[in-house]
């Protein structure tokens, strides 16, 4: 029972024996399912078809001027009395079909184009009509009702009789006021099929964009002797804007990025295919991270549009000694598990993103990564991850519930990403993102 209803007195009249209001509900309830305007048309037919004035039609014509020359118009639809109430069938469907029908100029219906109203036309004699040839001759009467779109008069419902005083003022009336509702609900559902197949293309860019981007991330980890690895990359849409890499320099040095470019989408995506190119084009010998970055920058700041910028962490790592050599462009430093437990930051001097200034002034910091040291990149879709807590204010999981992820496993690449996947989850209580959350994992081992 609904809540409180036992506090409440009313008294329902009876309407099952209203047989209209029967048919009339079975009709709207099953006419709301439809989701195609030439099943809908038809659907409906058959209650506006016991209306006496339909009754009354011996034919029956609708036509469009809908992107159609300066005295043109396209028949939609002519039918006999026989086939007034027919489903179309044997027509050319208007929405789908357009190129298949009719075009019509001058005539009986190109006078009542001139007038954007409705009409009622009495002692009519057509023995021959330029468009419907014959048909018009044993016609009397033409009731004309335009459908508005946007303030035009677009579409036409034209009913024509033999008796010439068939129908009256309240008869055009009541014509203009269902064809008009009909109207706008038919377009309603053309403007739905046209976002359902315009989304689906979309769809479709989009999954083909999401490929590319993919086969630009690294598709294995590299072997680097001394090092184990394991990287996640979890995007908010189907293309995202982050983006890990490897670049081997030789001599057991390795460049390692992780990057973050603003926005989302196809556009990120688009910058993060440039970022891809501009690393790996750089020259392998004797580049420093500063260097690197320098040269980074400078193409992104000539190729990105104002407002987009793209934040990374840039290290130069030698697998031999352990040594880091690394810039911070305006991304979160990495966190340290050192061999103890202990989680700290990796800290160095921030810098701003890149694509925003040229010159760049690039400080570098060095650092080392001991045996049984583990390095964690991250994007800040990770530390900004949030839920609405029991105050309703946005609560983001946060470095402190990083580091507590980090430090709660063994420090094995693989086990710190599923223990962070984890605190993420609990934390957030979703599988879907806000953001894109990238996750980069290096452990020098014990006997590097």
């Amino acid at each position: 029972m609904t809540r409180g209803a036992e506090q409440i007195r009313v008294q329902r009249a009876d309407l099952g024996a209203n047989s209209t209001l029967r048919e009339l509900t079975a009709l709207l309830r099953s006419g709301s399912s439809i989701h195609d305007p030439a099943q809908m048309l038809a659907h409906y037919a058959s209650w506006f078809g016991r209306d006496p004035a339909a009754i009354a039609t011996d034919l029956f014509v609708t036509v469009s001027r809908r992107n159609m020359p300066e005295g043109e118009y396209k028949l939609t639809r002519v039918l006999t009395a026989l086939a007034r109430l027919d489903t179309g069938a044997n027509s050319a469907n208007p929405w789908r079909e357009w190129e298949r029908l009719p075009v019509g100029r001058g005539g009986l219906i190109g006078l009542i184009l001139e007038h954007d109203e409705p009409q009622l036309l009495t002692g009519l004699d057509v023995p021959h009509d330029p468009v419907l040839g014959e048909m018009l001759a044993p016609m009397r009467a033409c009731m004309a009702t335009p459908h508005y779109d946007d303030g035009e008069a677009l579409n036409w419902a034209i009913q024509f009789s033999m008796d010439p005083a068939r129908w009256s003022p309240e008869d055009v009336e009541k014509s203009l006021l269902n064809g008009n509702l009909l109207g706008t609900a038919t377009r309603n559902l053309v403007s739905r099929q046209q976002a359902q197949e315009l989304n689906a293309k979309l769809e479709s860019q989009l999954d083909e964009v999401a490929r590319v981007q993919r086969s630009l991330l690294p598709d294995k980890t590299p072997d680097i002797a001394g090092l184990k690895i394991a990287t996640s990359y979890l995007t908010s849409q189907k293309a995202g804007g982050d983006y890990y890499d490897f670049v081997h320099f030789g001599e057991g040095r390795w460049g390692i990025m992780i990057a973050d470019v603003s926005g989302h989408g196809p556009a990120a995506a688009t910058v993060m295919a440039m970022l891809h190119a501009f690393l790996h084009g750089l020259p392998r010998d004797r580049m420093t991270p500063g260097g690197s970055v320098a040269e980074i920058n400078a193409r992104l700041y000539r190729s990105l549009h104002e407002g987009m910028f793209v934040t990374a962490m840039f290290m130069h790592f030698d697998s031999v000694s352990g040594d880091l050599d690394f810039v911070l462009c305006g991304h979160p430093p990495a966190r340290v598990r050192r061999a103890d437990g202990r989680v700290e930051a990796l800290q160095g001097e921030a810098l701003l993103p890149m694509g925003i200034v040229e010159p760049y002034d690039i400080v570098s910091t060095t650092g080392r990564l001991n045996p049984g040291d583990t390095l964690v990149m991250y994007t800040d879709g990770i530390t900004e991850a949030a839920r609405i807590n029991e105050r309703g204010k946005r609560d983001m999981f946060g470095l402190e519930r990083l580091d507590d992820a980090i430090r709660a496993c063994t420090g094995q690449p693989v086990c710190v990403i599923d223990s962070v996947h984890k605190a993420l989850y609990e934390h957030v209580g979703s599988m879907t993102r806000d953001d894109d959350q990238t996750l980069v994992v290096l452990q020098r081992e014990d006997d590097a």
